[in-house]
């Protein structure tokens, strides 16, 4: 399989994307959780809304699977599927990924380039 290579400024993209998906749409969710539960009950009542969250926990354990086909470590499937439920897949995925290439610079796999950062699957 191909190595991926990521820049610096691709991995702070990265890091970004997962703190915008942990404050914005988890933040909204949460405030309307605690502010306004009718409209948690509303959402869990409304076909189109379960289809979109059927898609989001099909692809969470999509996603959980494909790290440990990968033979990703850190994070395992378990705890994608944890940041996920906590965070959503804006957050999950992206802080994943983050996760996937910082580990992966500490294991010695990283290319020569100063800047960039390697992953090499197997």
């Amino acid at each position: 399989m191909r190595e991926i290579r990521l820049t610096l400024a691709e991995r702070r993209i990265l890091i970004g994307l997962a703190v915008f998906g942990l404050l914005i749409p988890n933040g909204a969710f949460i405030y309307f959780f605690v502010t306004d539960p009718q409209v948690t009950r509303a959402a869990m009542t409304n076909p189109i809304s379960l289809v979109f969250m059927f898609e989001a926990f099909v692809l969470m354990l999509l996603f959980a699977w494909l790290l440990r086909r990968a033979g990703v470590r850190r994070p395992s499937g378990l705890v994608f599927i944890v940041m996920s439920l906590i965070g959503s897949m804006v957050f999950s995925v992206p802080a994943a990924l983050a996760l996937v290439f910082r580990y992966a610079d500490h294991e010695g796999e990283a290319s020569a380039g100063g800047s960039e950062r390697d992953l090499r699957s197997s």
